[in-house]
């Protein structure tokens, strides 16, 4: 497995119901992921779905971010 060394955050899309997971540096890829949620009109499921698409991209994004970590454990 090859390190992709690219240090990410979270930030909500602008224009989607999504968490985009995008680099921070310059010159790197910008976008890594999308996770997307779903809106149904029901707001207890609506909010349940949102801060669990979070958690998701919030794993993701701390993944790559101690990838250094990681590598060296495997």
């Amino acid at each position: 497995m090859q390190n992709p060394k690219i240090k990410t955050k979270v930030v909500h899309s602008q224009s989607k119901d999504a968490w985009n997971i995008v680099g921070n540096a310059l010159a790197q890829k910008y976008k890594i992921a999308r996770i997307p949620y779903l809106i149904t009109g029901n707001k207890i499921i609506d909010t349940k779905e949102k801060s669990e698409a979070l958690l998701h991209a919030e794993f993701i994004s701390k993944c790559f971010n101690k990838s250094d970590e990681i590598i060296h454990l495997l």
